[in-house]
């Protein structure tokens, strides 16, 4: 993708804020097999916002209240969109600790059936590099994201979400390196503990 320069897109960002009235609330779609709450909901809307002028995002609830179900709402959504557009799959990148993949391929099976989710782990990964375009979602270890960065920053993925985000609050560490050469439309983080020590992990 070509480099787009800050005034630019600050233009770009002035232009579309001369008709903006608020974050418009998002339903999610009928596949989508949860029922949301009020605070869900607004993060769908506030996706959606961050979506449409090109931000990235942190989403800093606490731990228990649902992050991991409201970016499955929003990665649902994008399909079905995509679905009736007739656009094939472009894969989102979701990265998290080991003790979580089992989690977020459990969640996604409850929530978001219709979901084609890629366990991106373990020996035999590397396997399914050539499929990596026929899924919605790719999950992942930070581990795994450091050992094959040189893979996976050629790929142009829709979302790069990096659950437990603290993991890269230090800048100088790999995992932090790595996460900075992703290639993604949008960008989000999730994290219960934004800031732990110094505003600046933030």
């Amino acid at each position: 993708q070509p480099a787009v320069s800050c005034d630019a897109a600050f233009a770009r960002v002035r232009r579309e804020l001369d008709g903006f009235d608020g974050v418009a609330s998002v339903t999610p779609p009928a596949t989508f097999r949860g029922v949301l709450r009020d605070y869900q909901m607004d993060a769908l809307a506030w996706f959606a916002f961050l979506r449409r002028f090109g931000f990235g995002g942190c989403l800093a609830d606490e731990m228990g209240l649902g992050k991991t179900v409201m970016v499955l709402a929003a990665m649902e959504a994008r399909r079905v969109e995509r679905e009736r557009d007739g656009r094939p799959p472009h894969p989102s990148l979701i990265v998290v600790p080991r003790s979580l993949v089992f989690n977020w391929q459990q969640e996604a099976a409850r929530f978001a059936p219709s979901l084609r989710v890629l366990d991106y782990t373990g020996g035999a990964r590397r396997d399914s590099l050539e499929r990596l375009r026929e899924h919605d979602i790719v999950l992942t270890t930070y581990g795994t994201l450091r050992r094959d960065i040189g893979h996976l920053k050629d790929v142009a993925f829709d979302y790069a979400i990096l659950d437990e985000a603290q993991a890269i609050k230090n800048a100088r560490t790999s995992s932090a390196k790595a996460a900075r050469l992703l290639l993604a439309e949008h960008r989000l983080a999730l994290s219960g503990t934004p800031v732990e020590n110094h505003l600046g992990e933030l």
